[in-house]
């Protein structure tokens, strides 16, 4: 269910470029409910294992607020140079997590990568022709 709503997402997303032709469409960025619960889950483990203390970026994703141009950046260079171990011991295992399974799920794990990934194409068309404009954090 969660693959069919990130699709609808992306298709929703994808019309709005292409019937602003004429008019600039303002849009927040906000992940999928999947994208945020991989975080939430990142978050708690990140929390129990005692990691870093820079979650600005993973908390907002867990929250689903809206993100901004940089913060999809960040997370499209994290999956481009992260290369998952599915094979790790650790990875799925909340009791003993790997380090590499903490960190893919506080970026929203693969539906965050799809997320970011294909949004990044996406807006990278619509504003270069101008028809759309991420709409400013208050």
């Amino acid at each position: 269910m969660n693959t069919l709503l990130f699709q609808v997402q992306l298709e929703m997303l994808h019309l709005c470029l292409l019937c602003s032709e004429s008019e600039v469409k303002e849009i927040e960025l906000i992940l999928p409910s999947a994208a945020s619960m991989a975080a939430l889950r990142g978050v708690a483990l990140h929390k129990k294992f005692s990691g870093g203390k820079n979650l600005t970026l993973a908390e907002a994703i867990a929250q689903q607020k809206p993100l901004t141009l940089e913060d999809i950046d960040k997370m499209v260079d994290f999956f481009e140079k992260f290369k998952p171990d599915m094979d790790d011991p650790g990875w799925y295992n909340p009791e003993n997590p790997s380090v590499g399974w903490i960190r893919w799920s506080l970026m929203g794990g693969q539906s965050g990568k799809n997320w970011s990934i294909n949004t990044k194409k996406m807006l990278e068309e619509g504003l270069k022709d101008k028809s759309i404009k991420i709409k400013t954090l208050e």
